[in-house]
């Protein structure tokens, strides 16, 4: 599904009718996207359990809010985002948990901390220094990264999907990519 390039007419028609209120579209957006999902999801976290319980999420509330939402030219991407955002949120939310327990009344062997947990630290941080990265970009320059990096799009693929100029594009992410080099691996 992923190595097509939407907007794909079928794919388009099932998300109107899953809009308007259709059940049988939901199951089949549900069928279409789970498996994708869970892939890109593998590549945020080893935690399958949590992953499965995120992906779950994402249905539930877009199920619960789809008379609120809008059309998408790109499902694919737009359900990507949401899993991201949950799994952050979820992460934060245990993170917080654990922030807030008492540590005086826990004892453990550092030894028994599982090495999930450790993972889990790891992938936090590294998604807080890619949020602070695409803070110090503009809308548009935080927009050809996504599309480039996150979503794997060429250039000239970028360019068709936004009505951007080819060379608008290309200079848009030369100046993303020099100002997170500036800022993050300084030249010394």
């Amino acid at each position: 599904m992923d190595g097509e390039r939407e907007p794909n007419v079928e794919l388009d028609r099932i998300w109107r009718r899953f809009l308007a209120g259709d059940n049988e579209s939901f199951d089949l957006l549900y069928s279409q996207y789970v498996q994708t999902l869970f892939m890109y999801g593998l590549q945020l976290t080893a935690d399958k359990e949590l992953l499965k319980d995120c992906i779950q999420d994402v249905f539930v509330k877009l199920y619960c809010a789809r008379t609120h939402l809008c059309h998408v030219s790109n499902i694919g991407s737009y359900l990507r985002v949401a899993l991201k955002n949950r799994m952050i949120n979820s992460l934060n939310r245990e993170k917080f948990y654990l922030k807030s327990m008492d540590v005086s009344e826990v004892t453990f062997d550092e030894g028994m901390v599982e090495p999930d947990i450790l993972y889990k630290e790891e992938e936090l941080q590294k998604q807080n220094k890619i949020d602070a990265m695409m803070n110090l970009l503009t809308p548009q320059q935080r927009k050809v990264i996504l599309y480039r990096y996150v979503e794997g799009l060429s250039l000239e693929d970028i360019s068709l999907s936004t009505g951007v100029k080819y060379q608008s594009i290309q200079n848009t992410l030369q100046r993303a990519i020099k100002k997170i080099k500036k800022h993050y691996f300084p030249k010394k």
